[in-house]
């Protein structure tokens, strides 16, 4: 067989697969919409979704932004010093 043949009938088949998932798709049956949740079953999933105080404890730490004054803190404390740079945004490649 022919490399002309061989991509005719590969382009061929193609196309009929496409048109056996198309047609299947069409076919089928919408599901019915849901209705919008009430207000008591909102509050119900907002009260397990939120996460626990416990949870965020660090929002709760001062930081600083400015190193000099966290490096005058952590003397004056003699407490070790967290650095955290990054190059461009945070999360910019996530």
């Amino acid at each position: 067989m022919s490399l002309t043949k061989f991509i005719h009938a590969a382009r061929l088949m193609l196309g009929v697969g496409l048109l056996v998932v198309a047609a299947g798709i069409q076919g089928q049956a919408a599901e019915p919409e849901k209705p919008l949740p009430t207000g008591p079953e909102l509050a119900r999933l907002a009260a397990v979704i939120k996460p626990p105080a416990a949870a965020n404890k660090w929002q709760q730490i001062p930081w600083l932004t400015d190193v000099n004054e966290g490096r005058k803190l952590a003397r004056e404390e003699r407490r070790p010093l967290f650095l955290w740079t990054v190059f461009g945004e945070p999360l910019d490649e996530c």
